[in-house]
């Protein structure tokens, strides 16, 4: 091979080299952590928390410092009171505005009545102790009787003064408060007396008691929760869809 052929060759596999599409390494999105109440939605996303209260729904930007490990919606009387837990710096705030700090440790999930840290190990919104689960929560959440669940390693557990008691080994992704208790479902789910909504990824549906479906329409994905007598729907990037109980969108 000649010298002209050989520098042609190299030239080409250099043009070649620096046409080719470059590989970049992206990071995982920072999770979408969500809070619905009476009161309205709290959620965390991308570093920001925002607060949107019922029912108007104006969306507020809360400024917290950076390492939000969840939120959640205290639940007293008739009072909800939204809290933003730092885990890394062992903080819960307060998420309206009040300046209440209270020191309760690596917390990791929120509930109505308490927080949650990665032992399992339990503080009040007071900073006073309290039962949990033993070892490190997936999920949490008051259920409709009054008491805590936790999903953890796949299991479901009530929570009370007792300790945890052993509901089902097969939980599914979803933790969700049921009129009677909480439940576990593949899908977001919330269920209401007028019936049980689910998130498919493609479709927000009503179902009865009995699973016969009453109605549906299109919805991408996303996450959903009830306030007062609204079905409401949070996508990626903060768009807020609200709905009456028959499915018709309304507008707050």
């Amino acid at each position: 091979m000649n010298r002209l052929l050989l520098a042609a060759l190299c030239l080409s596999a250099l043009i070649l080299a620096a046409c080719a599409p470059t590989v970049l390494r992206q990071t995982a999105p920072t999770p979408l952590r969500v809070s619905f109440s009476s009161a309205g939605v709290l959620w965390s996303e991308g570093g920001r928390v925002t607060l949107a209260r019922a029912p108007d729904f104006r969306q507020v930007q809360v400024k917290v410092p950076a390492g939000v490990t969840a939120v959640g919606w205290q639940v007293a009387g008739y009072e909800r009171t939204p809290w933003v837990a730092l885990g890394g710096l062992g903080l819960l705030l307060t998420a309206d505005g009040r300046p209440v700090t209270v020191q309760a440790g690596r917390v990791v999930a929120l509930s109505g009545t308490r927080a949650y840290r990665e032992d399992g190990s339990t503080a009040g919104y007071d900073g006073g102790a309290g039962s949990g689960v033993l070892g490190r929560p997936d999920a949490v959440v008051t259920g409709g009787d009054g008491a805590d669940y936790a999903v953890q390693g796949g299991s479901l557990y009530r929570l009370g003064s007792g300790g945890q008691t052993f509901l089902s080994g097969a939980a599914q992704p979803y933790l969700y408060a049921d009129l009677t208790g909480a439940a576990t479902a593949n899908a977001p789910t919330a269920v209401t007396p007028d019936g049980r909504y689910t998130l498919t990824g493609a479709a927000l549906e009503r179902r009865d008691a009995a699973g016969v479906l009453l109605a549906s329409l299109p919805h991408p994905a996303g996450v959903l929760g009830v306030v007062g007598n609204l079905i409401v729907t949070l996508q990626p990037g903060g768009t807020l869809r609200f709905f009456a109980p028959d499915l018709k969108e309304l507008r707050p």
